[in-house]
């Protein structure tokens, strides 16, 4: 099978899911992936352009100077000989296409090469949250005098024809599979988690029992201002003295707000490489994720390393005392603490490991793709 991958952002040492799609490569299967220089995941600045690749079966043109550029038809035309020449050579069986940011390139070469697509999505569309799915793109339609109405529309408009142009819309959102993502009858829909990747990390590394972490940008969606009423009850309660932050955002105030307030206590780096940030987690006693949505990468790298990880919303099908510790911020101090009871330690980070190992590894859902891709050239 020969992918062609549309995507957003694929660098080896920031994208999980780049392990995903190798994975599929080295299946006796060949992607190539079009996608542009700057790394918009991680912020880390512009990477060069180059093609990459791995066993002669995964090559990656970062043919775009940014995003934006991306999802321009202007851009998209005026790269059209050098996007044609690469597909031309290459001959792909269907067009993977990563977020609704790709779908206009998606369209556009289906309408040339009449190749099926396969739309993966972080979240599906909702009406009821219309800018989770497409963000600052929706909210330029909205007014003092609608509102919310011309952007619900637009949006819904936008999923329909994204929708009625694929073969199947995977969506990454555990929510996503408890609801109707799509009123196409005919349209294949999938629930696979987010991918995670983890090189092997030593286990001699110790553990400290006196320190949590959180790892993630600062967006809205990651509700940091919890942490103020949170982590001074952490402090007070349980065993912790150190709490670890990696990450930047808008939110930033937040915590250098409580970095005033316990300067000793709150460790915040701004920027760290993915094989740190491993170690950091593997070596903290748990992880602790605020967020009402996202934060899949961090979730993922606690279950990889065995860290248990202690969550205030169930947005990820998390299972309480099984895979996580889930609970509200005025019992979270006492959850926490049952956590040095070693038989409950022990039990959380098993179950959360094998909950990575068999829905959110790279090759789990490495293979789940190369599954409803089959299953999409089969019709």
């Amino acid at each position: 099978m020969k992918i062609l991958l549309l995507t957003p952002g694929m660098v080896e040492k920031y994208n999980d899911n780049y392990h995903a799609y190798k994975y599929i490569a080295m299946s006796n299967n060949k992607i190539i992936a079009i996608t542009q220089e700057e790394n918009t995941n991680k912020g880390d600045g512009r990477e060069e352009y180059f093609s990459s690749d791995i066993n002669g079966n995964f090559n990656i043109y970062r043919i775009f100077k940014n995003l934006k550029d991306l999802k321009s038809i202007f851009e998209i035309r005026k790269k059209d000989k050098i996007i044609r020449s690469i597909i031309d050579d290459f001959q792909p069986d269907l067009i993977f296409c990563e977020e609704l940011t790709n779908i206009k390139l998606a369209i556009y070469l289906k309408k040339i090469y009449n190749l099926p697509i396969v739309l993966r999505v972080e979240f599906a569309y909702n009406e009821s949250e219309p800018y989770r799915t497409m963000g600052n793109q929706l909210k330029i339609f909205r007014n003092a005098l609608t509102r919310d109405l011309l952007p619900k529309i637009i949006g819904k408009a936008i999923w329909y024809i994204a929708c009625k142009k694929s073969s199947a819309v995977i969506s990454c959102f555990y929510q996503d599979s408890l609801r109707e993502i799509s009123n196409i009858k005919s349209l294949k829909t999938y629930y696979v988690p987010w991918p995670a990747y983890v090189q092997e990390i030593s286990d001699q590394n110790i553990r400290r029992k006196d320190r949590a972490i959180f790892i993630g940008s600062f967006d809205k969606h990651k509700n940091l201002h919890e942490f103020l009423e949170t982590i001074p009850k952490i402090f007070d309660h349980t065993e912790i003295k150190q709490f670890i932050v990696v990450g930047d955002g808008e939110d930033y105030k937040i915590i250098d707000e409580l970095k005033q307030k316990f300067p000793d206590k709150i460790i915040h780096i701004k920027s760290l490489k993915r094989n740190d940030c491993l170690d950091l987690i593997r070596t903290s006693y748990f992880s602790y994720s605020p967020a009402v949505r996202g934060g899949w990468g961090f979730i993922g790298d606690s279950w990889a390393t065995k860290t248990p990880i202690v969550i205030t919303h169930n947005h990820y099908g998390f299972k309480d005392g099984i895979d996580s510790i889930v609970t509200n911020t005025e019992d979270i101090f006492k959850r926490i603490n049952q956590l040095y009871n070693e038989e409950i330690f022990n039990a959380i980070s098993i179950g959360g490991y094998n909950k990575f190992a068999d829905f959110h590894s790279a090759e789990s859902v490495g293979q789940k793709y190369i599954d409803i891709c089959n299953g999409v050239l089969s019709i």
